[in-house]
């Protein structure tokens, strides 16, 4: 009898824990349709259609990948406070391949709220925790140096700039090997 009714609780759990074969198809829908807002610009509208979405992500999209896109609207919309907690919040929840782009809006938002300590730091983080994800590694140097001249410590933005200039092939780290050198000379 115990036996029977253990089966029981256990076979009702599982039904109870699968999830019905149409249910991801609303926040699917819902989803596409805060694209499609996003796309259109309609940023203020597709926020809250997103959030909707967070409960129950559709079946192909993480909740980070979610939180990512409701810091692009409120980036858009020039409200970095609420981007820079978006991104934090999407960041523990993303494929490793997303995270260094996330850590960088998450160094820029806190750049553009004029946290220019927390943004050294934030940039930092992607050349340390990401250190094979290319261009985002210069570009966090580059902007590690920009806060770091802001705050008035050259030594400290030269190195930087230098960091990001890399080999100075490219016209981004030529550019940036000349903010080195343009420091140096002030």
């Amino acid at each position: 009898m115990k036996k029977n009714l253990l089966i029981m609780l256990l076979i009702l759990s599982a039904a109870v824990v699968q999830p019905h074969p149409a249910a991801g198809q609303p926040s699917s829908q819902a989803y596409a349709e805060a694209d499609r807002m996003f796309a259109e610009g309609k940023y203020s509208e597709a926020i809250p259609v997103y959030q909707s979405v967070l409960n129950a992500p559709p079946i192909n999209v993480r909740a980070g990948d979610v939180q990512s896109r409701i810091g692009d609207c409120y980036f858009r919309l020039q409200d970095y406070h609420n981007a820079l907690k978006a991104y934090r919040s999407a960041l523990p929840d993303q494929k490793l391949s997303q995270k260094p782009q996330t850590q960088y809006w998450i160094g820029f938002c806190s750049f553009l709220l004029g946290r220019d300590s927390d943004a050294v730091a934030e940039f930092l983080k992607i050349p340390e925790l990401y250190p094979s994800s290319g261009m985002w590694v210069g570009t966090a140097y580059y902007w590690a140096g920009r806060a770091s001249e802001r705050m008035g410590r050259k030594e400290q933005a030269a190195e930087f700039y230098r960091k990001a200039g890399g080999k100075g092939k490219s016209t981004q780290e030529k550019f940036a090997m000349k903010k080195a050198e343009a420091i140096k000379g002030k």
